[in-house]
């Protein structure tokens, strides 16, 4: 398996990204994991990995502000070797397991050009965390890409998960978010990937100085293990994603009281109160010229049976919804709306398409048919 993006561009866009994340006032990477809109936080691994793409750009004013940078940082380490999550919680807070990566790398690629007491103090209890010990999303799919790289393993273990086709993560979805219209992009994306979606400015290049080159590693262990677990609002009961040009068009269904198999929707046995009878939904991103019919017209209140087009303007995509088993009186609507797991979710737009199917009158027993035309 060959890494297809350009390493030189790879440090390009973690070398942009970090600039663009330079505060004025501390020189330092602000960046929050819970509101990317506040600037307050100062997380040490993005730090370190922005210290990391200064040695490898390889240009020496790059190495020696890469060197004065670790030492400044050095001051926050906690005594297990580790560094806390934000700077503002040193001494008290956890330590992050994931600071170990950039200084491993740091110390494998560039200890050369380290002088002492700083070589000595990458050093010091530097242990790579454990591997996840199962995938059940993309961003595990990454970290698991980055340890099998940094014990020197090829990534071929991690084919399964990645449709090389479409260029998209295809493992289990248990928390898979949407930035806008986009499926996001994540570790996994740089270590596989190279279509022209991720190199679109994204707060995952601040990691993308972690990926070298990996396609002369030896043989990694057996097959990691993957299985769908519903976690957080990125959990996906159905995906279907199909390509058009450089953009990915996803229907998604993210109901996670509803068991889905073979296309088959079965509903729980309870029947909820009149609040909240719409217990079904679809998700679809409102992509330029890209339209939901009604058998053939455009309509916001759709019946069981009646034919659904999601058509774009190279492909149609035609389903409807079928009852197989149980009984009831169903009302479908077409709306605008944001699937759970968008991230954008403060600027009160809507991305997503949102097809939902109410219940009027149902019995406990049921179970509904989305059947591909």
């Amino acid at each position: 398996m060959t890494h297809t993006i350009e390493k030189r561009r790879l440090i390009d866009l973690a070398l942009e990204a970090g600039r663009r994340y330079l505060s004025p006032k501390t020189d330092l990477i602000h960046y929050c994991y819970e509101d990317e809109r506040s600037t307050d936080t100062i997380p040490l691994f993005e730090n370190l990995c922005y210290i990391l793409t200064l040695f490898r750009t390889l240009v020496g004013d790059h190495v020696q502000e890469g060197k004065e940078r670790l030492k400044h940082l050095f001051a926050f380490r906690m005594d297990d070797g580790r560094f806390p999550v934000y700077l503002h919680q040193y001494p008290k807070g956890r330590g992050s397991y994931r600071t170990m990566y950039p200084l491993f790398l740091i110390d494998q690629y560039f200890h050369k050009v380290i002088e002492e007491p700083l070589r000595s103090e990458i050093r010091k209890n530097l242990t790579l965390p454990l591997p996840p010990l199962e995938i059940t999303n993309s961003k595990e799919a990454g970290m698991m890409a980055l340890h099998l790289m940094c014990h020197g393993y090829n990534l071929d273990t991690l084919a399964p998960f990645w449709d090389f086709n479409r260029q998209f993560y295809l493992g289990p979805l248990s928390e898979e978010r949407q930035r806008k219209g986009e499926i996001e992009t994540t570790l996994f994306d740089l270590f596989m990937g190279h279509s022209p979606r991720i190199l679109k400015p994204h707060p995952i290049h601040l990691h993308a100085s972690l990926v070298f080159p990996h396609e002369n590693g030896a043989e990694a262990p057996p097959p990691i293990a993957g299985y769908p677990k519903p976690v957080g609002k990125g959990f996906h009961l159905y995906r279907k994603v199909w390509e058009e040009g450089d953009h990915l068009h996803t229907l998604v269904c993210q109901d996670k009281n509803i068991l889905q198999k073979e296309n088959i929707f079965t509903y729980p046995e309870m029947i909820p109160d009149e609040k909240n009878r719409m217990e079904l939904t679809f998700y679809t991103d409102r992509a330029e010229g890209k339209t939901v019919l009604i058998n053939g017209e455009k309509g916001t209140v759709f019946k069981l049976g009646d034919l659904l087009s999601i058509v774009t303007p190279v492909e149609t995509l035609n389903f409807t919804f079928k009852l197989i088993e149980g009984e009831g009186d169903f009302l479908g609507h077409l709306s605008f709306g944001n699937r759970p797991a968008q991230l954008e979710t403060h600027d009160f737009t809507a991305y997503d398409w949102k097809i939902g199917i109410r219940s009027l009158r149902r019995t406990p027993t049921l179970k509904l048919h989305l059947q591909e035309l």
